[in-house]
């Protein structure tokens, strides 16, 4: 039977994050591509780009496992590769991230090269609908393979983050933040988050599910042993599966729904080739969407005209709201709202609900977990 590369999904189990258990998981994973050498070639700069949305560490699963990196950029090395490692975080310094999530302890192991994302050079992306610039970082420049390694979380705005909303990343600093703030509605947000992974083009992407983040993520969350590890060339068709495997339904995943709404392959199931575990033994029992709402009211608002919908949705997507007994008056959220409508009063935030757009940015970057959604 012949395979279809870009149809190509495998499902590989992974209990733990011990070294070998990884190593082996990782090997079945790239079997059905013949290894490795099918991505890498001698001479190459590869650029493993990790979800580092924050200073956590690793057990928190918030953030991509080190353990994953590394033996994966051994792997390329073995290949013949020169392996880059790089993210741009969401608030934190980038040089904290490195050393908390265990990354520079990564690179040193394996002598890779942690690469910061503080430059950035402009590109713009043909698509169907006419040029969209980004502003991507300029280390892309530098690179000759992407692999793009996500970490599966719920999101209260796109449902579920993944392989396509890893990377966004790849946009350097605080432009994120005026992204979120010129597209607030999930479906939009979701569109320019398809844009950006169609702009990148990794080519080769891998989930972390060994540990995934359920509940209120991508950081608030309850870390939950799935025991997977997924890839696929096509990361819509890998956000396909995740999706599937962790119970989202079709309309949940604002950057399925975005994908879908393009015609762009990779939605539909039944025309995926599912390789290694079958999606029966892959699925997790009652995992955790958390504010799932916010995909069923973004594709509707998709479909229809806003207006007509601007009751149902106000009244359908949680605010965040502070916990004052766990809030220790960082200032991380207001620093990094990019509506710029967060202010602190005698210590501790207030949120201008009136003008709140409901990005959750605070939500992502409280290091405390202090911020709720109701």
């Amino acid at each position: 039977m012949q395979i279809d590369k870009n149809a190509l999904v495998s499902l590989a189990r992974c209990k733990r994050y011990h070294t070998d258990t990884v190593r082996e998981a990782l090997l079945n994973l790239l079997a059905p591509w013949g290894g490795i050498g099918f991505l890498v070639k001698p001479g190459q700069n590869v650029l493993l780009k990790p979800n580092l949305l924050a200073a956590a560490r690793p057990e928190e699963a918030v953030t991509t496992h080190p353990v994953l990196i590394s033996i994966l950029a051994k792997l390329v090395q073995k290949a013949g590769g020169r392996v880059l490692i790089g993210d741009s975080p969401g608030s934190d310094d980038a040089k904290t991230v490195y050393k908390k999530t265990g990354m520079l302890a990564a690179a040193e192991e394996t002598g890779s090269e942690l690469i910061m994302f503080d430059r950035i050079y402009k590109k713009d992306y043909d698509r169907n609908r006419g040029k969209r610039g980004f502003e991507l970082t300029e280390a892309l420049n530098q690179v000759d393979v992407i692999i793009n390694v996500a970490k599966l979380k719920t999101h209260p705005l796109t449902g579920l983050t993944a392989a396509v909303k890893n990377t966004y990343g790849c946009i350097a600093g605080k432009k994120k933040g005026r992204m979120h703030y010129e597209h607030p509605l999930p479906d939009d947000f979701s569109r320019v988050l398809l844009d950006v992974y169609l702009a990148v083009k990794p080519a080769f992407s891998i989930i972390d599910a060994v540990i995934a983040l359920e509940g209120i993520g991508p950081r608030k969350g309850k870390p939950r042993n799935t025991g997977l590890l997924m890839a696929s060339s096509n990361a819509i068709a890998l956000d396909s599966v995740a999706a599937e495997i962790t119970g989202f339904k079709p309309n949940q995943v604002t950057t399925l729904n975005a994908a879908r709404e393009r015609s762009l392959f990779g939605t539909n199931l039944s025309e995926l080739q599912i390789v290694g575990l079958t999606l029966e033994e892959s699925r997790v029992s009652n995992f955790d969407q958390g504010t799932s709402s916010a995909g069923k009211i973004g594709s509707l608002v998709a479909r229809y005209p806003r207006a007509w919908f601007r009751g149902l949705r106000e009244s359908r997507r949680p605010y965040p709201l502070i916990d004052e007994k766990i809030c220790n008056s960082c200032g991380v959220c207001a620093d990094n709202c990019p509506a710029q409508i967060i202010n602190i009063n005698e210590g501790i935030p207030d949120i201008d609900q009136d003008c709140c757009i409901r990005c959750y940015c605070c939500v992502e970057f409280c290091p405390q977990g202090a911020v709720e959604l109701a």
